[in-house]
């Protein structure tokens, strides 16, 4: 099964902020502007094709529902953001550097903000798995965020642990992995 994973579109006036799992806005254009640009690359029978599904968050469901058209889409939990606890709504200059060292220190165990560490974002990302296989489909699309994008992709071997923080995910952009 091929999936498409993609990055919802830039959220409003957060720039510089942890806003993790909040309910963040996105402009139309914006929104408009990244559905354009996945109907030009993702291959046609995946959009009329494949189950789309979404984080329940709105500036994923918003560019969801832009790709499906007419169709239907799927709202999953285990595709929401990592929950960054009390990280979250703050200034990135404003969380203490010891505790940003200590998540770069130990990405996968480290709770940031006492949230979710990427461990547990890999247990989300195995339990999705294990409901969309009993689906059988060639191409699945999930729109979600940035986090759950690298957990994905260093679960399945495109990214190294040493890559997993590092890796750029643009908004709108699309991540393909096979499983």
């Amino acid at each position: 099964m091929q999936i498409y994973l993609i990055r919802h579109p830039r959220p409003r006036d957060v720039q510089g902020y942890c806003y993790g799992r909040r309910d963040v806005a996105v402009d139309r254009a914006e929104i408009a502007s990244a559905a354009l640009q996945l109907r030009r690359t993702l291959p046609d029978h995946v959009l009329q094709a494949a189950p789309i599904y979404t984080s329940p968050l709105s500036r994923c469901v918003v560019l969801a529902r832009a790709i499906a058209g007419r169709r239907a889409t799927i709202a999953a939990d285990e595709l929401i953001e990592m929950d960054f606890g009390t990280w979250e709504g703050r200034a990135w200059d404003a969380v203490p550097r010891a505790e940003l060292d200590g998540w770069a220190e130990d990405v996968w165990g480290y709770r940031p903000g006492g949230g979710e560490n990427a461990q547990a974002v890999a247990h989300r990302w195995h339990s999705w798995l294990q409901q969309i296989r009993r689906k059988p489909s060639e191409a699945v699309i999930a729109v979600t965020h940035a986090g759950f994008i690298r957990v994905a992709l260093a679960q399945t071997g495109v990214l190294g642990p040493d890559q997993f923080a590092q890796f750029p995910i643009a908004f709108g952009s699309v991540q393909q992995v096979q499983v």
